[in-house]
């Protein structure tokens, strides 16, 4: 089964050459028919001619630059549509998902245990990196405030893959930071699991964390909680 991995992108160009040339590593060493779309919202720092430029390297990448449109929610989506994988997945751009795991989130799908797989921080074995008090806490607020949407230990997580079929005739809505999320709500799926990683800090660049990022994430669950009373 091919699999397809969609990584947003806005000014990661120090981090993307790192990022590609792991993911194409790991899918040699574990004979994984994986491919990847970056899909990048027209980055200041032209993270997309980076991306580009590694295509005569690596023949199963492809680069979306889009001009008009801004977001990771629908960045992804964007992703998912130009894709013709059994399997989608996403990962951030910013080497914080372990790329070593990603044989181990696949495997779920393809042995047909699970239609949805996560890497999560948040079951035994899993953790995340130096983070300071305050971060910690907010990111355990940030999962408290689902717990009526979803049962899964890291509904937050930006690192997943799932069954195509598991979008099928779903209307996700593209407002938000957390696509994942939104797929858990809305997908249709039997069956999650959840595989332990690490959460590493980001290797350069800053993070996109903003206040504005939290309104829209509370907007979200809003709209989510709505959807699931509807």
């Amino acid at each position: 089964m091919e699999t397809t991995i969609i990584v947003p992108t806005y000014n990661e160009a120090e981090n993307i050459p790192i990022l590609i040339e792991r993911m194409f590593t790991t899918f040699h060493e574990s004979n994984l028919n994986g491919k990847v779309i970056v899909v990048d919202d027209n980055s200041p720092d032209e993270t997309w001619r980076v991306a580009q430029e590694l295509k005569s390297k690596y023949s199963g990448l492809d680069v979306i630059r889009r001009l008009n449109e801004r977001g990771l929610s629908s960045a992804v989506v964007e992703g998912f549509r130009a894709s013709g994988s059994e399997i989608l997945g996403v990962m951030d751009a910013d080497l914080s998902h372990p790329t070593e795991k990603i044989p181990e989130l696949v495997r779920p799908i393809v042995s047909g245990e699970a239609d949805f797989v996560i890497g999560s921080r948040y079951v035994r074995e899993g953790g995340i990196g130096e983070w300071p008090f305050k971060r910690k806490l907010s990111s355990k607020l940030a999962t408290l405030a689902v717990y009526g949407l979803t049962k899964v230990n890291d509904p937050m997580s930006g690192f997943f893959f799932l069954k195509r079929e598991v979008l099928d005739g779903v209307k996700l809505d593209t407002k938000g930071f957390k696509i994942g999320l939104e797929i858990l709500v809305k997908g249709n799926y039997n069956k999650v699991v959840e595989v332990p990683i690490v959460f590493r800090d980001r290797l350069y660049g800053q993070t996109k964390l903003s206040t504005g990022v939290i309104v829209d994430y509370l907007h979200q669950l809003a709209r989510l909680y709505l959807s699931k009373l509807s």
